[in-house]
């Protein structure tokens, strides 16, 4: 038994060398080899930069509106009297309609032709009451219901400058 062992050992050492001398195949490329891969990947790195491109640019674009909306929610966070609130919604409104607009024709606007043209650009309207505090809003004294209506005046600027047309 012990030679049987022997020569089982010899065979098996035969066994592995020739197993050691196979030589693996090379390995398979995973890159793309051909030209179409690279000018499919191409286009879509161009159109993934257009579309950065073009979304940068919308938010360079609206930039007026988000600062408006700041002014605006500043104005109700700081304790202003009515005159003051008034007189800066009318500044901001002002503004945003200068940048949107022709200079010419909306500079020399004012009392009801200037809440006509905000009432025109618009797909709502200002209320009565935010009219009425829009044009007289400087020369009014103030009283709690003029409160109510000039926080619902800084609601409604702020959806004006959201969706003016």
């Amino acid at each position: 038994m012990p030679q049987d062992s022997l020569q089982f050992l010899k065979d098996s050492t035969q066994l592995a060398s020739e197993v050691l001398d196979f030589i693996p195949p090379e390995k398979v490329d995973m890159s793309p080899t051909g030209p179409g891969w690279y000018i499919l990947g191409g286009i879509a790195i161009l159109l993934v930069l257009i579309v950065v491109i073009r979304e940068y640019n919308n938010y360079l674009g609206t930039t007026y509106k988000r600062v408006a909306n700041r002014e605006l929610d500043k104005i109700l966070n700081e304790k202003l009297t009515l005159q003051e609130s008034i007189f800066q919604i009318n500044t901001t409104l002002k503004r945003v309609a200068i940048t949107t607009y022709d200079r010419d024709q909306v500079a020399p606007l004012n009392g009801e032709e200037w809440v006509a043209f905000l009432n025109t650009h618009w797909k709502n309207n200002f209320s009565e009451k935010e009219s009425e505090l829009l044009i007289n809003g400087a020369y009014m004294k103030f009283s709690v219901d003029h409160e109510e209506t000039l926080t619902q005046l800084i609601q409604s600027s702020k959806k004006w400058i959201k969706s003016h047309v």
